[in-house]
């Protein structure tokens, strides 16, 4: 039996039949894991490795454990999350496929290039004023680059990945200056890009990745955009999809 702390939840993952605990002393998960989970693309008849970075409450491996039965890791840089998302697993009874790692991304040791697939919902935003680290809350953690920048990141990515490995990536459309530049200098090359907006007519703030390492550029391909909200505010067909498999 899987107990729940003060001020915790349990949330249903209506798609993909699953549990997860979620917290209001911590960010939850939002539509940009969500978006991620579903762009990526998983082997059904191999076997391989996959790791997601900054993983929070385990939202993504937990979603992904609904496409394969391939075991799935991710590593959590706060203790909290690292014990909340085992929980979830737990939960769910996937303790023999999803590995939750706690430890700081950037000393994670990459002596062996053996990843195949690395999901990253990265922190967007840049600190601009240092003296404001002292006042940061988890909240701000998974949001600021203050413990991991993009180029941390990125640099681990390139060093776990096998050649024509995949990182797939969920940010915002006004970093893609930096997160093209970031790409291209670690080896990677892009294969697939989508946008993601709020409602017709509005910019898009949610943009998806699939990169290779070393796999040679050959084209990039702009998917078709993803609406996610109509006119009278409710879920657009595809959105329904994706989160209830309508």
């Amino acid at each position: 039996m899987v107990e729940l702390k003060e001020f915790e939840r349990i949330d249903y993952l209506f798609r993909e039949n699953r549990k997860i605990i979620q917290s209001k002393r911590f960010f939850s998960f939002s539509l940009d894991a969500v978006l991620l989970a579903d762009f990526v693309n998983l082997p059904q008849k191999r076997q391989f490795k996959y790791l997601d970075f900054c993983s929070g409450n385990g939202i993504i491996p937990i979603i992904l454990s609904a496409k394969t039965t391939n075991p799935l890791e991710g590593i959590e840089l706060q203790s909290e999350l690292v014990e909340m998302a085992r929980r979830s697993i737990e939960l769910n009874q996937l303790e023999n496929q999803i590995t939750i790692h706690e430890g700081d991304l950037n000393e994670f040791p990459h002596g062996n290039a053996d990843y195949d697939f690395i999901t990253c919902n990265p922190p967007y935003f840049l600190l601009e004023n240092s003296k404001e680290i002292h006042r940061l809350t988890s909240h701000h953690l998974a949001r600021h680059e203050v413990s991991l920048t993009m180029d941390q990141w990125l640099f681990k990515a390139s060093k776990l990945l096998k050649d024509k490995g995949r990182l797939y990536i969920v940010h915002r459309p006004e970093r893609l200056d930096d997160l093209m530049e970031g790409l291209l200098q670690h080896g990677f090359s892009v294969k697939r890009i989508k946008f993601a907006y709020p409602k017709v007519g509005a910019l898009a703030n949610i943009v998806l990745i699939e990169a290779i390492y070393r796999g040679g550029r050959r084209g990039v391909r702009i998917e078709p955009p993803l609406i996610v909200h109509q006119e009278n505010g409710e879920y657009t067909p595809e959105m329904k999809a994706i989160y209830f498999g309508e």
